[in-house]
């Protein structure tokens, strides 16, 4: 009944004791406050890895746009070079038609083939139109919560209501369906051989990023055009269009002037010569 009696009594064991009497006064505080130390520590090194990583973040976002910046500038400055280029070439095609009328007009046959070589060149973009239009204008949705923000069946994926290189590809293959003579888009004269694309949200014509509104113009008899057009496939595209917030006009015009193409020219395709014989 003793043992049991010391065991309640004294419930810590007297080696416990000893070593604790042995104890320094500060040891025991030296021991709790280390795991605060631990902790300080890990937090300053949390605090100053994030700091660099914002840091890090910052630099190369303003990387990123003084990038952006420098490619922006330096596209400005090729479209601005480009339309200077095509302006000196359309004055330099002026006069070397007016040369060559000048010196076809001395022959009954030179005017013969003056006339022929102006329908000709009127017809594939060669020399500058001017006649009646239609004018059809698209432009992308106002914000990104237009209606039909979903997904686009033109391309699968989700729709912001801009518009799409194809949506402008189906309005000209229309326009030229409808009695089209000569079309352009935003003063970019349409041929046989220019590509309508796109290159991530720009859209291309014969290569030259266009920026909305895109305005198609097409030369030819504008009532029956836009009759044709709005009665066609090209009609009810633009009503589906308008589903997902882009808008729309269409409108005639008495008379309007259609630069030459200044597109791609013919590197391997020529006319035969007159001796060679049809396969």
């Amino acid at each position: 009944m003793s043992l049991l009696t010391d065991l309640m009594a004294h419930s810590l064991d007297a080696g416990y004791a000893e070593a604790h009497a042995r104890r320094r006064p500060g040891e025991e505080q030296h021991r709790r406050g280390r795991p605060r130390l631990l902790l300080l520590v890990g937090v300053l090194a949390v605090g100053l890895l994030l700091a660099t990583s914002a840091a890090q973040t910052r630099n190369r976002a303003s990387a990123v746009a003084q990038e952006r910046d420098a490619i922006a500038g330096e596209i400005a400055g090729r479209a601005a070079q480009n339309d200077r280029l095509a302006t000196a070439l359309e004055r330099e095609r002026a006069r070397l038609n007016t040369s060559r009328r000048d010196a076809l007009r001395l022959s009954d046959e030179g005017q013969r083939l003056t006339r022929t070589l102006t329908t000709l060149e009127a017809a594939t973009g060669a020399t500058a139109v001017r006649g009646p239009a239609l004018v059809v204008q698209l432009d992308d949705a106002r914000s990104a919560d237009a209606p039909g923000a979903d997904v686009d069946p033109r391309s699968g994926q989700v729709a912001y209501g801009r518009v799409t290189d194809r949506d402008l590809q189906t309005v000209v293959n229309q326009l030229w369906e409808a009695g089209a003579e000569a079309v352009a888009v935003n003063g970019q004269r349409l041929t046989a051989l220019s590509a309508i694309r796109s290159a991530g949200d720009a859209v291309l014509v014969d290569f030259r990023p266009l920026s909305p509104p895109y305005e198609v113009v097409a030369v030819g008899d504008a009532p029956h055009v836009r009759t044709a057009f709005a009665e066609g496939f090209g009609g009810s595209y633009l009503q589906a269009l308008r589903d997902y917030g882009i808008s729309y006009s269409i409108t005639t015009r008495d008379s309007v002037r259609l630069a030459a193409s200044a597109g791609a020219t013919l590197r391997y395709a020529s006319a035969p010569s007159g001796t060679e014989s049809g396969s």
